[in-house]
């Protein structure tokens, strides 16, 4: 948790840097900071869930849970966001396919022979689920935010800073409310600064490709990289292990991000 709050304040920190950078400061309008600050606390909530999926059922799920929450923002900016090309709902039914295949308990578990000997839990599939909605709901809001509560790419930094300020807030909160043992960690600090300038370069640069691509284009093309990625990563550097079935409700993953293209 420590960790996680440093990478906030960075985040904070660089945004506004960039947003003094840029010259003349547009101010956000109040909607726009009640819209930051709503996305705040689901930065820093879905980050806390994705670290507890991450435990639980690895990396490589957790992470793909995350990315093929692409339908969500698709599906829902199409809803509510005028100008949004209507998604390929065949496809979204087999993004929907894909994650009963991925999520699907093992033998063993249903057995109660799973990790530790214990029953196949619900935790096993809400974690991941769980980190689906809120990185859905999350990249959904960033494009509704961007094209109806702000004046273009001039407020991009300032929109990423202000959401990081909240999800700073939030982290640092949540973690003296929940940890006894608050001794300042070096590591903490330099892997929080590390992470903090990815994590904001990733939602500025996304912000600014929204600027000029639409959602249903974007998004697939950032998910089904991040997949790629993080599977591989998870695999050489984890040691990490799909089952077949896991393995074909991937490859069925990307096959339906990918028709969202066709």
């Amino acid at each position: 948790m420590q960790a996680i709050g440093f990478n906030y304040i960075t985040a904070t920190l660089l945004g506004l840097v960039l947003n003094v950078g840029a010259g003349e400061v547009v101010p956000l309008s109040g909607a726009a900071w009640l819209a930051a600050m709503a996305m705040g606390v689901m930065f820093m909530s879905a980050f806390v869930l994705m670290a507890r999926s991450t435990e639980r059922t690895g990396i490589s799920l957790t992470t793909i849970a995350a990315r093929v929450a692409l339908i969500i923002p698709v599906v829902c900016g199409y809803l509510f966001i005028p100008g949004q090309p209507e998604p390929r709902w065949g496809a979204v039914a087999i993004i929907v396919g894909a994650l009963l295949l991925l999520f699907w308990p093992s033998a063993d578990e249903r057995k109660g022979n799973g990790s530790g000997g214990e029953k196949f839990g619900a935790l096993n599939v809400l974690y991941p689920l769980g980190v689906f909605v809120l990185f859905g709901a999350n990249n959904f809001c960033v494009d509704w935010t961007r094209s109806t509560l702000t004046s273009g790419p001039e407020q991009t930094a300032l929109l990423s800073a202000t959401i990081f300020f909240f999800a700073a807030l939030c982290s640092w909160v949540y973690y003296f409310a929940t940890t006894k043992s608050r001794r300042f960690d070096w590591r903490s600090l330099m892997g929080g600064v590390a992470l903090g300038t990815a994590n904001f370069f990733t939602t500025y640069c996304m912000i600014l490709a929204l600027n000029k691509l639409s959602g249903s284009l974007f998004f697939p093309v950032y998910h089904v990289s991040a997949v790629s990625v993080v599977v591989l990563v998870g695999a050489l550097a984890f040691g990490e292990r799909m089952r077949k079935v896991q393995w074909l409700g991937l490859a069925v993953a990307i096959v339906g991000i990918v028709l969202f293209f066709v």
